[in-house]
């Protein structure tokens, strides 16, 4: 059975987290188990490496993907996913599917969970690596609206297909990604990286970590390394029984999941324990029990490690070896910065300069400075937002407490101006 798609839109798993540019992607339970009999990815013409440059939005990786010969979609590389999932078909796409069947997915939320479908048969082609009989998993329900929240078109979600058949390395700083053939990485590049173990189950990688805490406790950790999370890290209270969330926090809304509304708590630990690396004072999002009920006890797991720590080093993962590779970058050493304005911001029209304020955190920031949900953001310090990409605009509201931003508005079509002093919440 084939299905033809055009212009539909069907969500990721991702969660909207309270505060500017940090996205998190839960655990899923199947409803039932899905076959493993995919084709593995090739090099095409006999090739043993690809170098493929990549969009950075929001720490998070994204690259063209062709599904049955479609145009190029642009797909988030997340090594926190074991499936190929398509979100959404932009205005213009089109692209045919096979053999679709139902599925029921659970995750992070306080709901039940959703409808999914299955599509198996599939072909998928990018810069130079093809995979026949592939799988492609899409949800029913339009719930997170991805698109707007990173002001592009973002199609989908690659995960597990493509790290198991390659040594992935990703370039952070200068935004490629680069695929080898297993056994061909280079040792010499190898030797000038810290090697961090990882642990493959259910087609995720684990890591072993160390979090200290403000209070003098320090607390081993086993996270899923989590590329599609962007912020740094989420660790579940429940697993952690020793551990007291720090006093000073605030409790947010993070976002939502498969199964509904996250609900919890925002808190800066005093350390990151990573291999050989320390990261000093990293926030960590604590949610609430009903909000993670069904990824307690799975695979004897604290949370997941985000992309806000991975985009601080080149990254090599070889799964083959179960070794994660590190090698510190420009951005290791700078400090960890929290939602500076309380704003969350929207493209409503992705790919256009356009913005929104679709929530206003309480006692915030942007609270004080009067700004209100469904208010436009004309300028900043007369830098007019036409000119600017999401990325950039979200960058100046995530850098240096303390500083001041004139913002130009409009509301009901009536323009004025504000100050926001930006201020670390945590």
């Amino acid at each position: 059975m084939g299905m033809s798609l055009q212009n539909h839109s069907f969500p990721g798993f991702w969660i909207l987290v309270f505060c500017c540019a940090m996205f998190l992607f839960p655990m899923l339970l199947w409803g039932q188990e899905l076959p493993a009999d995919e084709d593995g990815m090739k090099f095409q013409l006999g090739r043993n490496r690809t170098r493929i440059p990549f969009k950075l939005v929001h720490n998070l990786v994204i690259i063209p993907i062709q599904i049955n010969n479609s145009n190029p979609l642009n797909f988030v590389v997340d090594t926190g996913v074991d499936r190929t999932l398509l979100m959404q078909i932009g205005q213009f796409d089109t692209i045919t599917l096979n053999n679709v069947e139902k599925l029921f997915l659970r995750g992070l939320g306080r709901g039940a969970g959703i409808q999914a479908m299955l599509s198996s048969g599939n072909s998928v082609n990018f810069s130079g690596v093809e995979a026949k009989n592939q799988k492609v998993l899409m949800l029913e329900e339009n719930i997170f609206n991805l698109s707007s929240r990173l002001g592009m078109e973002v199609h989908g979600i690659i995960g597990y297909p493509l790290f198991k058949d390659f040594v992935v390395e990703i370039d952070y700083e200068h935004k490629i990604m680069t695929l080898y053939k297993p056994g061909t990485y280079p040792e010499r590049k190898a030797r000038k990286s810290s090697v961090v173990p990882l642990e493959i189950e259910a087609s995720k990688p684990y890591v072993r970590a160390q979090a200290s805490f403000p209070d003098g406790t320090k607390h081993a950790l086993r996270l899923i390394v989590d590329s599609g999370m962007s912020t740094s890290m989420l660790l579940y209270p429940p697993t952690l029984p020793d551990a007291r969330i720090p006093e000073k926090k605030i409790e947010a809304y993070l976002g939502r999941g498969l199964n509904g509304d996250i609900h919890g708590e925002i808190a800066r630990i005093e350390a990151l324990q990573l291999g050989e690396f320390t990261l000093q004072k990293p926030p960590a999002s604590f949610p609430d029990t009903m909000s993670i009920r069904h990824a307690l006890g799975l695979n004897n797991r604290n949370g997941n490690l985000g992309a806000d720590v991975l985009q601080r080093f080149k990254v090599v993962f070889d799964y083959a070896n179960s070794r994660m590779l590190l090698r510190p970058n420009h951005k290791f050493k700078k400090p960890f910065y929290y939602n500076l304005s309380g704003l969350e911001i929207l493209s409503p029209i992705p790919g256009f300069n356009f913005y929104t304020i679709a929530v206003v955190m309480p006692n915030s920031p942007a609270e004080r400075a009067g700004l209100e949900p469904g208010d436009a953001i004309l300028s900043i310090n007369g830098v007019q937002c036409i000119d600017q990409s999401l990325g950039e605009l979200l960058e100046m509201f995530q850098k240096y407490p303390r500083r001041r931003l004139q913002l130009k508005v409009s509301r009901q079509y009536k323009s004025f101006e504000t100050i926001l002093h930006l201020q670390d919440l945590i």
